[in-house]
């Protein structure tokens, strides 16, 4: 039965992420009161509808860092949130108006902002991403700069993400593993993942060429650059998609005109695919509940066990259990979650809990995988 529930949860999952995944605009009905005028209770309706909207972003129970003074500032953009609107209902009672709207927001504006003041990653505990990049050129000296892997890193880092340090990418990039996954095994992109502690996997490769003088007798070389890339998601290996971005360049150099070319391809990449294969991955997650493993040491006997994993399943935003293993000897109980937020969350919530006669003391959190003891 609990494989059934698993099975059935991961389904929806999926049915609800690729429907959120392209769903640029909300349709919200809001209620706004205003003891000042009419035109003020639209727009805190109009307000209150941003929010909700927000909230499809950000979890609530999440805490960001100077989040209420970011917050003010998204909210002073409502107007320009909000595509179009009707109002359904008013009316006065004394002087306090009462207006209840249907508004059109828009989520890719939203998104956009969150982005850019980096309060999506923030309740995301800002994922660590890995770049595996190899560059080939045709018709032209093999540079091996790194320029696509260079570029993307700094592209990605300056939107707040974390990376894995470069030197660590070009340890791997020529052994076996790092070979398999550029060749396009996911299992070995996970692995490296893993390795590293990377939630994200992104690989690819370019390829530039000299095409030949892009103008007669302008002495200008036309180079193109064509780059292919997918991302992974380390905890459960699925492939978000792939995406194939081109660019092309006029110049002297073939050097300066394959950076440029390079450059155009990973700035598309990143800019209207990377970042939104990402969030909405993470999206997807945290409204049907993300892989999370849980280790509780200290479960002494098999009914205590069965205690824990009750206590478990009746928690808030759990969305699944399974039980991976239980050990006497050890006294270790292994559980695989689905669980609607994040690790730290899920910390909070358990340190401290009581369960039967002892409690539960959380010693060591991860994105991934949280570590407690029964006491």
């Amino acid at each position: 039965m609990k494989r059934l529930t698993l099975l059935i949860s991961v389904f929806a999952g999926l049915l609800i992420f690729c429907g959120w995944a392209f769903a640029e605009d909300k349709l919200i009905e809001t209620e706004g009161t205003s003891s000042i005028s009419r035109d003020d209770a639209i727009r805190q309706a109009q307000r209150s509808a941003v929010e909700q909207a927000v909230g499809v972003f950000i979890n609530s129970q999440t805490e960001v860092e100077n989040f209420e003074l970011k917050k003010d500032k998204i909210f002073s953009k409502t107007q320009g949130y909000i595509k179009r609107f009707s109002v359904l209902k008013e009316k006065k009672e004394g002087d306090l108006f009462r207006i209840v709207i249907n508004a059109t927001v828009s989520l890719d504006k939203i998104k956009d902002d969150l982005i850019a003041m980096k309060i999506l990653l923030d309740s995301m505990e800002r994922p660590k991403l890995m770049v595996l990049v190899e560059e080939d050129y045709k018709s032209m000296d093999n540079l091996g700069m790194g320029i696509a892997s260079t570029e993307m890193s700094s592209m990605l880092g300056a939107k707040g993400f974390e990376l894995v340090d470069k030197s660590q990418v070009d340890a791997v990039m020529h052994n076996n593993q790092g070979r398999q996954a550029l060749a396009g095994n996911a299992n070995a992109a996970k692995a490296l993942g893993l390795k590293f502690g990377a939630q994200y996997v992104i690989v690819g490769k370019v390829v530039a060429q000299d095409a030949g003088e892009a103008y007669p007798d302008s002495g200008l070389k036309s180079i193109q650059a064509s780059l292919q890339l997918k991302v992974i998601q380390t905890q459960t290996g699925l492939i978000l998609g792939s995406v194939v971005k081109n660019g092309v360049s006029a110049h002297m150099s073939p050097l300066t005109g394959a950076t440029n070319a390079i450059q155009m391809t990973v700035q598309k990449a990143v800019d209207e695919y990377i970042v939104d294969a990402i969030t909405n991955s993470f999206q997807g997650f945290l409204n049907n509940g993300s892989p999370l493993k849980l280790h509780i040491t200290g479960v002494k006997s098999f009914q205590d066990s069965k205690m824990v994993i009750t206590t478990i399943e009746k928690m808030e935003k759990v969305a699944s259990s399974k039980k991976e293993g239980w050990n006497k000897t050890g006294g270790v109980l292994v559980l695989d979650l689905l669980y609607k937020g994040t690790s730290e969350e899920l910390a909070e919530v358990l340190d401290g809990k009581k369960i039967g006669s002892g409690k539960i003391e959380v010693v060591d959190v991860a994105p991934e995988r949280l570590d407690c003891n029964l006491k």
